[in-house]
């Protein structure tokens, strides 16, 4: 049985325009430089919206055709190994672009659903309104390149990490790479994420604790 919550959304307002210091824009402007007009732009077709802990974004067997940025709280990609039981295949904190690849790009069923493990606030763009958007503001398209090779990359050698590293290597590249999920994400889907039993990494934990004591 699917122990997910059904797709609760909460739509907001947008009272301000985004601003160059607004988290997605900080991060977008190691690419290129933004105008007010861009931001004006930007700000028309960003929507933000909120889900509750436990809501499916995109289940397996959908079309993926929105692009999320995770502005509080986190995201998880998964899919289902059994009834009650998930795999963990990405965890997506703040300051992520979210979206299911293969799926968004060829508009095909994704394998993997994106969900909340918390609950988060979002902004959002649809794959139409992204068109718009590197129409109005040419500098987008090229930077939607270069966010997707990025993430290709650090997804390949993610797979190269859970593959051939230790248990004690993997965690190690965790508590480096997402020092705040440490203590917020349930063991579990890090365990998960890692491709290691919940055990072993109860087992690696309480080894470094003592040899840290």
């Amino acid at each position: 049985m699917r122990f997910f919550a059904p797709l609760t959304t909460y739509e907001e307002d947008r009272t301000t325009m985004l601003s160059l210091d607004h988290p997605m824009l900080l991060g977008l402007q190691q690419f290129a430089t933004f105008t007010e007009k861009d931001l004006q732009i930007l700000s028309q077709y960003f929507k933000p919206v909120s889900y509750e802990k436990d809501t499916i974004l995109l289940d397996m067997g959908e079309i993926n055709d929105k692009l999320y940025f995770v502005e509080e709280g986190v995201l998880q990609e998964f899919s289902y190994q059994e009834e009650d039981q998930t795999n963990t295949h990405w965890l997506m904190p703040e300051g992520s672009f979210v979206y299911s690849t293969v799926s968004f790009i060829n508009e095909v069923p994704t394998e993997m659903g994106i969900r909340a493990i918390e609950k988060v606030k979002l902004l959002y763009i649809t794959k139409q309104d992204l068109q718009i958007i590197y129409e109005k503001v040419p500098q987008m398209e090229r930077i939607g390149r270069l966010v997707t090779e990025q993430t290709l990359t650090e997804y390949e050698k993610f797979l190269l990490l859970i593959r051939y590293r230790s248990s004690e290597e993997k965690l190690a590249w965790f508590e480096e790479t997402f020092p705040t999920l440490v203590n917020r994400v349930p063991q579990k889907y890090i365990a998960s994420y890692l491709n290691i039993r919940p055990e072993t990494l109860s087992r690696v934990r309480s080894k470094r604790a003592e040899r840290d004591a």
